[in-house]
């Protein structure tokens, strides 16, 4: 019997260390090739997991790690990972920026800038911020606000510092009436890159942008200002203040399109993504394992395993190996005496 072409194969998915709700956007690249069911079993085809914590350990199938933060894959536990990092791992990786979640937003990079006189129409402020937490964060976050607050006053309109009555209920109409938006990540490093870029973006302001040194090979320089094309964050903010000195430059700025000559970097389109998942679902459970299953992986992973949810069991190994280590090594030598 011919299978229908327009059934689709099903995929049972668990979802342990996250919500399915955060790996949902990865799955829509590929949903209508595939059926997912959604499952809390141990034996579920594909396990996506991610940074809140080994509860994969407890389940058997193939294992991909996805994430918000800025956090590198370990690949003794996980089969494939998405995620920032800008590493090549045969088919085992790849680097999948956060911005690509934010259906919204990024869908503004896409589409072509809207008329210049209408957008200027609605810009009444300098710039916006739109912070909560800075524990953990860079320091650049800070100095940033406090640099461009001296030129101006910046409307910051998260918890953070807010100084416009409260948290503003919707970010993409606040930032909208600025024209300028502080985009900054909570660390630096290349590829790097969250929803910050797409949602200053997205309320057609200029972006200042910090946190991937590398934003310039993906997004039009001349549609934003870079922080690390400058030796200082003084001296961007020089670039800023002599953008918004200048209507002219301002105007130009506003026309050109999000991504150079307007195309979009094929690392960034969702075909790039559909395939790599294709390849894994194809292949099934079985033929798309990856990590090792050699002796001393599988005894890391039960080191792992132990660590998390046996920690009586590595406590005795631990002190078992010390016993060990020293019998071998101290007794000997008072044997001599």
């Amino acid at each position: 019997m011919e299978r229908n072409p327009q059934m689709k194969r099903k995929i049972r998915i668990a979802t342990p260390d996250t919500d399915p709700g955060f790996v949902r956007p990865y799955l829509k690249y590929v949903e209508d090739r595939y059926e997912f069911i959604w499952t809390r079993d141990r034996d579920a085809d594909f396990v996506f997991h991610s940074v809140g914590g080994y509860e994969v350990l407890k389940y058997s199938g193939v294992r991909i790690f996805v994430t918000g933060e800025n956090v590198p894959p370990n690949f003794a536990v996980s089969d494939y990972a998405l995620a920032f990092d800008k590493l090549s791992f045969g088919d085992r990786y790849i680097w999948f920026p956060l911005i690509k979640i934010h259906n919204g937003s990024y869908a503004a990079l896409r589409s072509p800038r809207p008329p210049v006189d209408v957008v200027q129409a609605q810009k009444t402020d300098f710039c916006a911020y739109v912070m909560s937490n800075t524990k953990n964060s860079a320091s650049e976050r800070v100095e940033i606000f406090e640099l461009l607050s001296k030129y101006k006053k910046v409307n910051s309109g998260g918890r953070w510092r807010n100084n416009v009555g409260g948290p503003v209920p919707d970010k993409l109409i606040f930032q909208s009436r600025h024209k300028f938006v502080i985009a900054f990540e909570n660390s630096s490093s290349v590829g790097y890159l969250s929803e910050k870029f797409a949602d200053a973006a997205a309320s057609n302001a200029i972006p200042i942008y910090w946190g991937d040194p590398d934003i310039g090979k993906l997004f039009n320089p001349r549609a934003f200002v870079n922080c690390h094309a400058f030796e200082s964050l003084e001296a961007a903010v020089e670039e800023v203040k002599r953008i918004d000195q200048d209507p002219e430059l301002y105007r130009r700025m506003l026309s050109e399109p999000w991504f150079v000559d307007g195309i979009e970097p094929e690392c960034l389109r969702d075909e790039t993504f559909a395939a790599f998942l294709c390849n894994i679902f194809d292949q099934g459970p079985e033929m798309a394992r990856r990590r090792s299953q050699c002796r001393w992986a599988l005894k890391m992973e039960r080191n792992f395993y132990d660590m998390c949810h046996r920690p009586q069991v590595q406590a005795y190994k631990l002190a078992r190996t010390a016993w060990r280590k020293f019998w071998r090594q101290y007794l000997p030598r008072r044997r001599k005496y």
